[in-house]
C-alpha cells in the first residue's frame, strides 16, 4: 500500500486538482491519500472532505511548514511506502504503479533510499528532479560568481549533466516535490528535521539517508507536472519571505552538514548579505528584515 501525503496551505483549488489527478490516473495500486492542512483560512479542509470523502484530512492548528507537516501525515500513514507529493503537482499517467514496480524490482540491487522522477511544466518541458548536496565551498563559489569578472574563473558549482535517456540515474537528492520512500526508512530517520520550516529539508533528510549507505535515484519512465512555486505564492509578501526562508534554511543545512567549513561560508556569505542593501528590487525595510532574519541563523 502507498500512502500519498500532500501538504496544503491555502491552496484549495490546486490541491483539489492534484488529488483529482491521483484518483484519475492511479490503477492496480492500493493507496490512500492524506492531506495535512497547515491551518488554512480558505476553506480547504471542508472543500477537500466534501469532494473527496475517502481522503484523510489532518488539521494542524498552525502553519508548521513543509517538513513538520509531512512528518505529521506520516504518523497517520498505513502504507509500506510513502509518496510525498507537492500540492502543485499533477499526475498525467499511472506514475505510482510505475514507482512501485521499479522500486521493488531494484531496491536491493541499487540500495534505493529515495526515488523521484522527472518533473515537467505544463508544456511537458523539464522542470527539475534534484541536485547534488550543497556544501560551503559550492555556496561560496555561487556567491563569488555573482561578480561578472570572476564568473569565467570560477566553475559553476552546480553544473552537472544527467542522461535522461536511461531508465534511471543516481543523484545526491531528489527534489522534495515528489519523494517515494519506504515508511520504515522514513520513520527510522525520524522524518524531516524540524529545524527547517521550508526548503533544504529534503536535502538534509537524504544526506542522512546517504550516510547510512542508501542511494537516491531519478526514475525517468514517467513524468509528473509540477506547477513550480504556485503553492508558495499564497505566502504574504512572497518574494521577500521566500528569500528569507530559503537563505535561513541554507545556513541551517550547511551548519549541520558541513560544519568544518562553515566559518569560511559565514565570512563570505555575510559580505554578500550586507551587499543586499543595494538591491533595488526590494525596499530598504525589506532588505533590512532580510539581513536581520538571516544573520540570526549564523
Amino acid at each position: 500500500m502507498v500512502s500519498i501525503i500532500i501538504v496544503n496551505y491555502n491552496t484549495r483549488e490546486i490541491t483539489f486538482n492534484c488529488i483529482q489527478s491521483i484518483f484519475e490516473h492511479t490503477q492496480l495500486v492500493e493507496f490512500e491519500v492524506i492531506v495535512v492542512d497547515n491551518a488554512s483560512s480558505d476553506g480547504s479542509r471542508e472543500y477537500i472532505k466534501t469532494n473527496f470523502p475517502t481522503v484523510k484530512v489532518i488539521s494542524s492548528k498552525e502553519n508548521v511548514g513543509f517538513g513538520r507537516a509531512n512528518n505529521l501525515g506520516a504518523k497517520y500513514a498505513k502504507g509500506d511506502f510513502l509518496f510525498l507529493l507537492n500540492s502543485d503537482t499533477i499526475l498525467i499517467e499511472n506514475s505510482i504503479q510505475k514507482f512501485i514496480s521499479f522500486f521493488t524490482e531494484n531496491e536491493k540491487k541499487l540500495n534505493i533510499g529515495v526515488l523521484g522522477t522527472l518533473l515537467v511544466d505544463e508544456k511537458l518541458e523539464h522542470n527539475g528532479f534534484g541536485n547534488s548536496f550543497p556544501t560551503c565551498d559550492k555556496e561560496n563559489r555561487k556567491n563569488w560568481r555573482k561578480i561578472p569578472f570572476l564568473r569565467s574563473f570560477l566553475l559553476d558549482p552546480i553544473a552537472k549533466t544527467y542522461d535522461f535517456e536511461k531508465e534511471y540515474f543516481e543523484i545526491d537528492y531528489v527534489i522534495g516535490a515528489d519523494m517515494f520512500i519506504r515508511k520504515e526508512l522514513f520513520d527510522k530517520m525520524n522524518g524531516f528535521s524540524e529545524d527547517f520550516f521550508m526548503y533544504y529539508e529534503e536535502s538534509d533528510l537524504q544526506k542522512r539517508i546517504s550516510n547510512l549507505g542508501y542511494r537516491q535515484y531519478v526514475f525517468t519512465n514517467t513524468k509528473i507536472i509540477h506547477l513550480e512555486e504556485v503553492s508558495g505564492k499564497v505566502i504574504e509578501n512572497y518574494s521577500n519571505r521566500k528569500r528569507i526562508i530559503t537563505h535561513q534554511s541554507r545556513v541551517v543545512y550547511l551548519k549541520k552538514n558541513d560544519l568544518k567549513n562553515f566559518y569560511k561560508y559565514v565570512i563570505s556569505d555575510f559580505l554578500f548579505l550586507s551587499l543586499n542593501f543595494l538591491n533595488l528590487k526590494y525596499t530598504m525595510s525589506e532588505n533590512l528584515k532580510y539581513f536581520k532574519e538571516v544573520a540570526k541563523k549564523y
